[in-house]
């Protein structure tokens, strides 16, 4: 199992290999103390790692949930094959804002940053849920933070706000506001695919990547010349999120022909 796995580990980037030693570890757990492991929230970039080293053997299973059906941010419970595994195991509750909406407005960037403002661990929050016209929002967490955050935060931004516990079932839908569009670039170099898909300088988004506003798999971004593969996830600071959903081969100019979901900030 070991040799399987170390092997399929030579696979990953170099900045993955930290994450790949947490999973071992996890699995280790499982195994050795014959008991389920719960991770905290994980990107669908660590999930799919998680998984892929779980399926190199037979003794150990994983499972993800996120709180709502289709949720970017799930949880992860590695155990042996015969647990049961039950919903509540995976610890996660769901908190809706309550805030006056008709004199004020929220945001996505607005809620999750003052979360974060206030000392809360990204890793302890999943998906933040809105509904068709963003007046309505909900917040998946780890059930243990409950408390913690119901105390905490008063605010979101300016807007005077309090948190209130609702069972999973009432989650708002999985909302995504992608917009597909078709873009040709000279090659798959990060800094060339910003530059094609958010119509910036190649100066300006080296720029942005030296100074560490670009992720890349919710990973800083390193260096400028990192190759991008379709299905990577690309967050640009003040400019949006961009993913590669499939290549077309080239153009006449010898272009290569892209199509991409983009959220514009």
């Amino acid at each position: 199992m070991t040799d399987n796995i170390s092997s399929i580990s030579q696979h990953f980037r170099d900045y993955e290999q930290p994450f790949i030693q947490q999973v071992l570890d996890w699995m280790k757990q499982a195994d050795d103390d014959y008991r389920l492991v719960l991770t905290r929230f994980l990107n669908p970039r660590e999930q799919y790692i998680l998984q892929t080293l779980i399926n190199r053997q037979s003794e150990l299973q994983s499972y993800l949930y996120g709180g709502v059906a289709g949720a970017e941010s799930q949880r992860a419970i590695i155990a042996p094959e015969v647990f049961d595994i039950k919903l509540e195991d995976f610890g996660i509750a769901l908190l809706t804002v309550q805030y006056p909406q008709k004199f004020a407005t929220l945001h996505h960037a607005t809620i999750l940053g003052t979360l974060m403002h206030l000392g809360i661990s990204r890793d302890v929050v999943g998906d933040i849920l809105f509904d068709a016209e963003e007046t309505s929002w909900q917040i998946i967490v780890d059930k243990k933070m409950v408390a913690y955050i119901q105390q905490t935060v008063t605010k979101i931004g300016r807007v005077a706000a309090n948190l209130k516990e609702l069972p999973l079932n009432e989650a708002l839908p999985v909302l995504t506001n992608w917009q597909e569009q078709f873009t040709l670039m000279s090659s798959l170099r990060l800094d060339v695919v910003i530059s094609s898909i958010f119509q910036l300088s190649r100066s300006d988004t080296k720029t942005l990547i030296e100074s560490g506003q670009v992720h890349v798999n919710w990973m800083v971004a390193q260096k400028t010349n990192m190759d991008v593969a379709v299905g990577d996830l690309i967050s640009v600071r003040k400019h949006g999120r961009a993913q590669i959903k499939s290549l077309d081969g080239r153009s006449k100019k010898d272009k290569l022909k892209a199509i991409v979901n983009v959220v514009q900030r």
